[in-house]
């Protein structure tokens, strides 16, 4: 198994944000409500209540083809980035940004949270990948047990549901656009980063790529669980920037 994991130049994240952009399109049809509400009729916001009406509008009238943007609507945050400001008063003042996602760890801690064994980490990558044929009872301890918040759910309020309502979210994660590394393509949070700020592939690859590469920057949970006595060992490295407040 070559050990797959994330790089991330921190010096040039302009936090654009087309890295959530991309894995949310790339990804859409592996949201959590994809099943039991696929055409996403936006009824909460009474945009429409029949996505079939928006499905032929012209883009010349400046109408929008709601049908072809519901790919950007994924609730599930499988990737995010995180601006940390400092400073109060310019030019004294800094702002960090960190993009992050499923960081595939060696130790999962998901993995072993998970009653179901719903979670699992493949072979041929290190992968850590949700298991189709498995139950997932909407627990959270996955999300629960995560430094990184990285188990995503596309309804935070699971209590409303009954037990057995086919709505029930179920957890969702970063799959490391697994499909697109067996093609011999990246990721499509990386692929689409136009700083180049983010890069995937083998770890030690990566590490002779990158060789001014560390494993901590501020902000970023090193992967030590206190309460569970353990450490995930997340496979990410990073170029840290320093910042000047």
């Amino acid at each position: 198994m070559k050990q797959w994991g994330f790089y991330f130049d921190q010096t040039r994240c302009v936090n654009c944000k087309a890295c959530i952009l991309a894995c949310k399109s790339w990804n859409e049809d592996k949201r959590g409500d994809a099943a039991v509400n696929p055409e996403l009729t936006w009824l909460t916001t009474g945009r429409y209540e029949e996505p079939a009406e928006y499905e032929n509008l012209a883009g010349s009238t400046g109408e929008q083809n709601f049908t072809d943007f519901a790919k950007y609507h994924m609730k599930e945050n499988w990737r995010r980035v995180i601006a940390t400001e400092y400073g109060d008063i310019p030019p004294n003042v800094d702002v960090l940004n960190l993009s992050i996602s499923c960081n595939h760890c060696e130790e999962p801690v998901c993995v072993k949270a998970c009653p179901m064994h719903y979670i699992y980490k493949e072979t041929d990558f290190g992968i850590v990948l949700t298991d189709k044929n498995k139950t997932c009872i909407s627990c959270q301890r996955c999300r629960q047990a995560c430094p990184w918040d990285s188990p995503q759910y596309y309804e935070d309020n699971i209590k409303k549901f009954d037990e057995n309502d086919s709505a029930k979210p179920r957890m969702t994660k970063c799959d490391l656009c697994i499909g697109r590394i067996r093609d011999g393509l990246k990721p499509a949070c990386v692929a689409s980063c136009p700083m180049r700020a983010l890069d995937a592939g083998p770890m030690d690859e990566l590490k002779q790529r990158y060789p001014d590469w560390t494993d901590k920057v501020e902000n970023f949970p090193d992967g030590g669980i206190l309460n569970l006595d353990d450490n995930t060992k997340p496979n990410i490295i990073f170029k840290k920037k320093i910042r000047r407040v």
